[in-house]
């Protein structure tokens, strides 16, 4: 993998601005939850958007809890216990109340106009349907179910597969303030608006990575070239790094953790196959963005 440092001393045209007003946000209460709606109150307040936390409150929960061999499992006891649905409404109630108090706490912090969603369904779905008219929405990695503890939860997925909007899944341990950025580009137009929005969201002080996919032998350098040109001069240290013709998820997931760690920004629309996109997010412990095409 090559390597160079440019610190753009060129004056560029001005770059393309992508516009983000409204910024959706799911919030379970999981760590990754608490994660996200801290990122994206950060970016709501850097880019004057507007802050929509949503509460799902699970169908399916509720339909184990009304079926006579429903048992819940106490986590400090480990003991099972027989579901109520009352109770349950009542902790769903509890949650939802923390979940509004959590919203409030951090948009009161960055002053950032904020409303809460409550809403009753299956997670995913009920989910994307209430970010339909959000620019962006923030996710955790997992949520609170033991079986998401590995890779992805089963609505970041769906946000990821069945979603037209620009998905931000974030995690435990990063900051969306203080963390370098990495995009993923191609030279194609998905890519051009992947680093349009990557400019949108990286603080001045953080490093900017941009990591080259040419797709003809020896073109790295037009590449970057090109890119360049994007950028504000002098305002941002950026790193060019040349990465081999892959397409192998884990070789390509490899050469990004080389790079550096930090936010990923990449999109499905760019000339990599779908499969290797997906499988790259779900491979990658980092956060990670992906961008949608423009008319999606």
């Amino acid at each position: 993998m090559q390597h160079q440092e440019n610190r753009n001393r060129e004056t560029p045209p001005k770059p393309e601005r992508y516009s983000i007003r409204s910024i959706a946000v799911g919030i379970d209460c999981s760590p990754h939850s608490m994660a996200s709606l801290k990122a994206a109150a950060e970016l709501a307040a850097r880019m004057n958007a507007e802050l929509i936390g949503i509460f799902v409150e699970d169908i399916n929960l509720l339909r184990i809890a009304d079926l006579p061999f429903g048992q819940e499992i106490r986590l400090l006891s480990s003991e099972p216990e027989s579901m109520n649905t009352a109770e349950l409404e009542r902790l769903l109630r509890m949650q939802a109340r923390q979940a509004e108090t959590s919203l409030q706490r951090e948009a009161g912090i960055l002053r950032v106009h904020h409303t809460f969603n409550v809403r009753r369904g299956i997670v995913p779905r009920e989910m994307i349907a209430a970010a339909l008219g959000a620019d962006l929405l923030v996710l955790g990695r997992s949520g609170r179910s033991p079986t998401c503890r590995k890779g992805l939860g089963s609505t970041a997925r769906s946000a990821i597969a069945g979603s037209a909007k620009n998905v931000l899944l974030m995690r435990t341990g990063f900051s969306a303030e203080h963390e370098a950025v990495l995009v993923l580009y191609d030279g194609s137009e998905a890519t051009k608006t992947a680093v349009a929005i990557a400019l949108n969201l990286i603080r001045p002080g953080n490093i900017l990575h941009i990591l080259m996919l040419p797709q003809n032998e020896g073109s790295g350098k037009e590449m970057e070239k090109e890119i360049s040109r994007s950028i504000p001069a002098g305002q941002l240290r950026v790193e060019y790094h040349l990465l081999p013709p892959v397409t192998d998820t884990r070789i390509l997931a490899r050469y990004i953790r080389l790079a550096d760690s930090g936010l990923l920004v990449l999109s499905d629309r760019m000339n990599l196959p779908q499969e290797t996109v997906y499988g790259l997010i779900n491979e990658i412990d980092y956060p990670v963005l992906l961008v949608r095409a423009q008319n999606a």
